[in-house]
């Protein structure tokens, strides 16, 4: 039988060594298993395992392991066993609904067919923490948003696909063509602009983040027994830090103490970060002054002082005592600047291990057309195991009950509902038991505080088939001693065979240290058409919040009204129309009362301009004009604009095809500071050589390695960030031309050329005083981001008649890049003509030529300005005597002048290389001799350019390779590369094992 399993994958192992540097290993797996075990028994398995560095120009400064392992039996068709990387979660229970990632096993069992038991148990080991977060939209910005962790980490990892994404309740989609994009390495979130982003919107985000505290051990499961109308259930969950298996961490036995005595109160989780050190020319530094008012840390390079390393951590403005004064490679520096006038203070943040356990019971009995549910639950909750101070708060409890029944006569149904439930202060929630909007609708800041909670809910909805709907539902939700609210929500729907009119209404009055009036609602009517429809209406929000026995609002209070008018034109298949155009008017608190801060006029509109079987052409814009009342000028306006356009189109018969997207809008730009991490070498993309031989990296030491021994250094980004308002736009396009299919032409010379044209144009400018910036190819002053790749090419092939062939190829590379607060700018143009000719089948050359012109511009590192022109002539030689062996030999002669200074290179290289093929055996060998004429600081970042990263003289590389199969599945594989600029020789290896199969 496991002659049935199929697998496929490869298994890795290698070592990279060298005369200058250490010997590191690699390794990789991808193993895929399907199949059968046995006759019951199947089993799919997924398997990787990569010990690569982590994605550079992240926040993650350490190398990391980087594996998946799942392993899935299915035993006859009612028991599953998964292994590996898992997900436990469980949506049956009120609240006992939780999702999770951890490494462990999981089972999941039914026995019995009728009156049946479901059996499900999960062990593992968590390495993430989920967290939940809402925020309010910025006014015509996409994004970012930035994630954040429980304990206010502002810098995390977001593990891949754990994330939900909700705007106003609504749940997202990710995708450049659906409605956000996330940066995992980051913590990032961007919203697409098909999803634009308002001020009034309200974005809440679930998501995992990588925890690397502590040990965290993951137990849940769950049984549920199926009678003919009673369904029975427990479910249990325990997740717990193991206090005394902190990964990352490294506590004191101060640290402990510090814990131990704090409770479970966050604000004492703090110790003094300053450890005394030695001097490191590559570490900063600080000395203690002594002052009467307290000891502070300056900023010091005095070897013969006694020095600190010291951590510093964010409070906010005005919360500190510190203040960024400069960043460097090494990190930032900062500066004492008087109590409470900072924003940093130097203390590190204690990460408290935690404990969360939860036990919970659950019933729902059937009824004719009706149900009764019941939920009870314990939770034990501990927000610091170092400590036995608070842990009488730790346990509570909640209750659940809900009872409906339907009710018809003719085409009416009414279904009436009371649902009731108690939750006690010290109960924890495991993640979210109502809707994502419920704390909203309510005016709570959470959607529980923490304060005994008792709702009751008595509604009914009533149905009139094919007609409409009438529900009406009333909340009474009150926290002990803090909140009282009553909110009644209706809802209406009628429909005519020519009319549709929806409308709902929310009134909520609270009674709290803040007495909140809430009241919403709205109306929309269509009239509908046998093309589309047209529509009207409105909706409006008044919410005020002002203290007890005072009239006076509170700052957060806000009302809005909105009119609107809609038209659509289309059918099921295709929207030739939609469009919606809408007033609404702001109103926020001045001078303790609501008064009119801004008009919005705006227009949304979208269509599919054209659908047919070769062309389509969709185009979305959304406008919004804001008249903005200011006390200090009578009124100004602002414009906001968001859209894209999508067109594609197929011509002559296929034989050209055009695809394009551009979009524009407005978001947030990041401003980055980043820094350089040393990795073993070979695993890093930068190199870092001390140009200045002051023994201090400096950022503009660092470059991008040629070669692979070099390469030791990769770049992340620091602490230091800051969004500016901008205008952005984005335009691709592809072009593919074949001569022949248009003309229809069996013509040999017409079917021998190929034309093709990339365009990508992606840019970012200070918003200003404007509204877009329309052009992708606009270059100004206000410019913070710019990557735009131009790229032609035409293509001449040989054929059975012809030996003759050709190329010609265009790049445009444009590029500004702002990090360390200034801005650099990359320009590169080449034009590549190549000529060849095949003499036979095992004989040809090829004579490439090549013109370039390459600038770098720093606003702040003038070191590494350069405009340089190159030009390059590469004849190459091509000779395959037998299938088995192929020899090529090349010169090339290149001259690069550097047009704002003396810098002149004049460069002569000679090639040759051989490979033998042998059925799986290859051996490849090639050496080249280069001559650097050159006249300059070859000591220089300019220098290092010119000679690409060689020395002038005489310079000679060289590399072999050797690939030979041990088995039908196992292969080895020898690279070694070598070369000498006229002083040491340089030796770099490595071996290679992989098993195929």
């Amino acid at each position: 039988m496991l002659s049935d399993l199929n697998a496929k994958g490869a298994i890795i192992r290698g070592v990279n060594f060298g005369n200058t540097q250490g010997s590191s290993v690699q390794s990789s797996m991808d193993l895929q298993i399907a199949g059968k075990v046995s006759k019951d028994v199947s089993v799919t398995a997924s398997i990787s395992d990569h010990n690569l560095p982590i994605q550079a120009d992240g926040y993650t400064q350490t190398l990391d392991e980087f594996d998946k392992i799942f392993i899935r039996l299915n035993i006859k068709k009612n028991t599953i066993i998964k292994a590996g990387n898992i997900e436990p979660e469980n949506h049956t229970g009120y609240f006992s609904k939780y999702q999770r990632r951890s490494m462990g096993l999981a089972l999941d069992t039914k026995l019995g067919t009728e009156n049946s038991t479901r059996l499900n148990l999960s062990a593992g080991v968590s390495r993430s923490e989920f967290h939940r977060i809402r925020f309010q939209g910025i006014e015509g910005s996409q994004g970012p948003y930035r994630l954040t962790g429980k304990n206010g980490e502002t810098f995390i990892t977001v593990i891949s696909g754990s994330e939900q994404v909700f705007l106003d309740g609504v749940l997202m989609k990710r995708g450049k063509s659906q409605d956000y994009t996330i940066n995992y390495n980051t913590g990032e979130i961007t919203f697409t602009s098909f999803r634009p982003i308002y001020q009034q919107n309200f974005i809440t985000v679930s998501y995992n983040y990588t925890n690397r505290n502590y040990t965290r051990y993951l137990f849940t499961g769950g049984v549920q027994r199926d009678f003919d109308k009673l369904k029975l259930g427990v479910s249990w969950f325990s997740e717990s830090d193991n206090k005394f298996a902190p990964l990352s961490l490294d506590l004191s036995e101060r640290d402990e103490e510090i814990l131990a005595k704090a409770g479970s109160n966050p604000a004492l989780m703090y110790a003094p970060s300053a450890a005394e050190t030695n001097y490191d020319p590559n570490k900063i530094l600080y000395r203690k002054v002594s002052h009467p008012n307290g000891d502070y840390y300056e900023f010091s390079t005095d070897s013969s002082l006694t020095l600190y390393q010291v951590a510093f951590t964010y409070f906010g403005e005005n919360k500190g005592d510190y203040k960024i004064k400069q960043t460097t490679n090494n990190g930032q520096v900062f500066e004492y600047v008087g109590a409470n006038n900072g924003d940093y203070s130097p203390l590190r943040k204690l990460p408290a291990p935690q404990k969360s356990q939860m036990i919970s019971a659950h019933s729902v009995y059937e009824m004719d057309r009706g149900r009764v549910v019941t939920d009870f639950s314990l939770s034990n909750f501990d927000a610091n195991t170092f400590s036995t101070l608070d842990n009488h708060q730790n346990i509570g409890y909640a209750g659940h009950i809900l009872a409906e029944k339907t009710f018809s006569k003719n085409n009416w149904t009414a279904t009436p509902k009371v649902e009731f439930r108690h939750i006690s202060s010290r109960y924890h929630i495991l993640d979210r038991i109502n809707d994502v909007e419920f704390a909203r609708n309510f005016n709570l800041s959470q959607e529980f505080n923490q304060r005994t909670q008792n709702q009751l809910v008595l509604g009914i909805d009533n149905h009139w088939a094919k007609q409409g709907n009438l529900s009406y539902q009333f909340n009474l939700l009150n926290e002990r001693s803090s909140y009282r609210g009553v909110k009644n929500d209706f809802q209406f729907d009628w429909n005519t065979r020519r009319t549709s009119t929806t409308a709902y209404f929310s009134h909520l009055g609270t009674r709290s240290p803040l007495q909140h009036t809430r009241v919403k609602g709205g109306t929309e009517y269509r009239l509908l058409g046998a093309k589309g429809f047209w529509a009207a209406g409105g909706s409006m929000e008044y919410n005020a919040k002002h203290l007890d026995n005072l009239n006076t609002l509170e700052t957060d209070s806000y009302s809005w009204k909105e009119l609107f008018v809609q038209k659509k034109i289309g059918d099921s298949t295709r929207t030739k129309l939609l469009a919606k155009l809408y007033y609404r008017t702001n109103d926020s608190v001045q001078s303790r009362q609501l008064k009119k801060v801004n008009d919005i006029l705006g227009l949304m509109a979208e269509s599919q301009i054209i659908k047919t079987e070769k062309s389509t052409l969709n185009a979305q814009v959304h406008y919004r004009r804001f008249f903005i009342k200011d006390s200090l000028i009578k009124q100004r306006t602002e414009d906001f604009i968001l859209g894209n356009i999508l067109y594609s189109q197929q011509l002559f018969r296929n034989g050209m095809r055009l695809q394009a997207f551009y979009e524009l809008g407005n978001g947030r730009e990041i401003l980055r500071d980043f820094q350089y991490i040393k990795v073993p070498a070979g695993q890093g993309f930068y190199k870092w050589t001390d140009y200045s031989g002051d023994g201090i990296q400096q950022i503009d030491e660092f470059e991008i390695a040629e070669y692979s021994d070099l390469a030791q250094y990769i770049r992340v980004y620091t602490n230091a960030i800051k969004y500016v308002p901008s205008n952005k736009n984005k335009l691709q396009l592809a072009l593919f031309v074949n001569p022949a299919v248009i003309f229809n032409s069996e013509n040999d010379f017409l079917k021998r050329w190929n034309f093709n044209l990339s365009i990508f144009s992606q840019n970012s400018y200070y918003k200003g005083k404007r509204t877009l910036v329309l052009s992708p190819f606009e270059r100004n002053a206000s410019q913070i981001l710019k990557n735009q790749n131009i790229l032609g090419s035409i293509q001449f092939s040989n054929n059975e008649k012809s030996g003759w062939n050709g190329s010609y190829q265009f790049i445009n590379n444009n590029n500004i890049i702002n990090a360390n607060q200034s801005n650099e700018v990359q320009k590169m143009t080449s034009n590549t003509l190549t000529i060849g000719y095949w003499f036979s089948r095992q004989f040809r050359i090829d004579w490439e030529n090549r013109y370039q012109n390459s600038a770098h511009f720093s606003e702040v590192f003038k070191t590494r300005d350069y405009k340089i022109r190159q030009a390059e002539t590469k004849p190459k030689l091509i000779y395959s005597p037998t299938d088995a062996i192929q020899v090529e030999f090349s010169s090339s002669y290149k001259v690069k002048n550097r047009l704002e200074a003396s810098d002149f290179l004049k460069a002569y290289n000679i090639t040759g290389s051989l490979q033998w093929s042998f059925s799986r055996t290859v051996i490849r060998g090639m050496f080249s001799f280069i001559n650097n004429d050159f006249s300059g600081n070859s000591n220089s970042i300019v220098g290092n350019v010119m000679l690409d990263g060689l020395k002038p003289g005489k310079n000679k590389v060289w590399t072999l390779y050797f690939q030979q199969p041990l088995t039908r599945l196992i292969q080895m594989n020898l690279n070694y590369e070598g070369r000498n600029s006229g002083d040491r020789t340089i030796h770099i290896g490595s071996v290679q094992v992989s098993a195929n199969f």
